[in-house]
């Protein structure tokens, strides 16, 4: 519980006897302070990190000065209370001053500020909530956040399907309209919402050596481009990293949905070659994914450097391109590149580099990079990255937002973190997923997973889904040509 009092802030003062100016700021979790966020975003809930009776926060921006008291070391800020402040205060700076008032003495903190952007994220957040053990996934499932508030809701949990793994849930432009997730185990299968149908495919067909995995969607919705992995996982006896994801064999294919078929070339499925995390370019010509030379696995896994790569694709015919290009080399960078995904203007590609490998959540020194694929310069987003994992982001549908996964607060959890993109590509200080209660992660055992922005809720209701995934037997897919 928090308290909240319209009190003159001299009137706090005279309750101590002694008032201490601090020229420093306060420490308090999450870090808000010089972070950009959107208008229609939750509470900042925080706590500071110190022993605290009473809390004061005065937040002044463009409208009135607000002043807020909380006991304890928690500030709590009511819903509307926020809403009003955040609807006052788009497109302007907010200056946070934070009081700690303890026994008779209160210590007032350097103020610091919060730009509040006009540009508007989108409305929700979908993810997947899963242990962050390496076999335990029997309790798991997708959720969906609303992001001006604290509200959570199921897409699928394992409580409602039991035994199955889920994962790689992704829409297209940010719209549940078109969604794609799979499922594994004991009801596995592809399961794919399009023109309001919902159905459960089984995406192995002719020569594809295992069921798809890590969609992107063509921007046209008419195909769904897919990589197919065959991955192990190594457990180190000894040294700093507890274990490994590795790609033992992984090629790509685009399903056309509309002929029920998978499509492939020798540039996608090199038998000399792992080729994974596809993504096609924003008008849908070109496919971008990740790929490596072949090594023997698992003994020199950490070997595997994969590049960056495009192929061109036609819409109209399906037709895959013969000559790939290497957008970003390996031995150039004299690091491994994985998750490509591309800005909704098209003009910058985000992606993850890492010493070695394809799934950086294992790395962590794993960093989040931006290509700008009109001049083709790269570099790192340094404000964004930390000394632990960064790693699956997803762009907002304006592409002013991006959220990613990040181990940087014990190493072991996986949290979202919301971050502004300026137009010219320029990343600003990111700010943690906000909670209800600010002590929400300190004993939250779950990470997040795959974090996608998206523009309305998931309109499919779980047991739906349920439904759809007991069915038996799923839809075939059958095997192109090619072209």
């Amino acid at each position: 519980m928090f308290f909240f009092f319209l009190l003159p802030f001299s009137a706090c003062n005279e309750e101590y006897r002694s008032v201490i100016t601090i020229n420093n700021y306060p420490s308090i979790f999450p870090d808000y302070k010089e972070v950009t966020i959107p208008y229609n975003i939750a509470p900042l809930n925080f706590r500071v990190k110190e022993e605290a009776e009473r809390l004061i926060v005065k937040i002044k921006g463009k409208g009135p000065e607000h002043e807020f008291r909380f006991r304890g070391n928690k500030a709590r800020f009511h819903q509307k209370d926020w809403e009003g402040i955040m609807k006052t205060s788009a497109g302007n700076d907010l200056e946070i001053t934070v009081s700690v008032g303890h026994q008779d003495s209160l210590k007032v903190y350097k103020s610091f500020t919060i730009h509040v952007s006009e540009d508007k994220i989108d409305d929700y957040m979908v993810y997947r909530l899963i242990m962050p053990g390496f076999q335990n996934w029997n309790q798991m499932g997708i959720y969906l956040r609303e992001l001006s508030s604290f509200s959570e809701e199921t897409v699928i949990n394992s409580r409602l399907l039991p035994g199955t793994c889920m994962n790689c849930h992704t829409f297209l432009h940010n719209d549940p309209q078109n969604m794609v997730l799979h499922l594994r185990e004991s009801y596995g299968g592809t399961i794919l919402y399009h023109n309001n149908v919902l159905e459960k495919l089984n995406t192995k067909a002719g020569k594809m050596f295992a069921n798809a995995a890590f969609p992107a969607w063509h921007p046209s919705a008419k195909y769904i481009a897919f990589s197919v992995n065959r991955v192990n996982q190594v457990f180190h006896a000894s040294g700093s990293f507890r274990a490994a994801a590795i790609d033992m064999k992984s090629d790509i294919f685009i399903y056309d949905i509309e002929r029920n078929e998978m499509l492939t070339s020798p540039a996608l499925s090199a038998g000399d070659n792992f080729e994974t995390f596809p993504c096609f370019s924003a008008d849908g010509t070109k496919l971008f994914y990740c790929s490596a030379d072949s090594v023997q696995m698992p003994q020199k896994f950490q070997q595997a450097r994969y590049s960056l790569c495009s192929v061109s694709f036609d819409p109209e015919t399906g037709t895959i391109g013969s000559s790939p290009d290497t957008v970003l080399s390996a031995a150039v960078t004299g690091k491994s590149m994985s998750l490509p995904r591309v800005s909704p203007n098209g003009r910058f590609l985000m992606f993850v580099m890492a010493d070695h490998g394809c799934f950086p959540s294992y790395n962590p020194e794993a960093d989040l990079w931006m290509l700008d694929l009109e001049n083709g310069n790269y570099e790192p987003l340094t404000i964004l990255n930390s000394d632990n994992v960064e790693s699956w982001h997803s762009w907002s549908s304006d592409g002013h937002w991006v959220v990613f996964s990040s181990r940087r607060e014990n190493g072991l959890h996986s949290n979202p973190f919301i971050a502004y993109i300026d137009s010219n590509g320029k990343p600003h200080k990111p700010f943690l997923l906000p909670q209800e209660d600010p002590s929400f992660y300190d004993s939250f055992l779950f990470s997040y997973n795959i974090p996608e922005l998206i523009k309305a809720p998931v309109k499919v209701r779980p047991y739906t889904i349920v439904k759809t995934a007991r069915s038996s037997p799923a839809v075939q897919v059958s095997s192109g040509s090619g072209h």
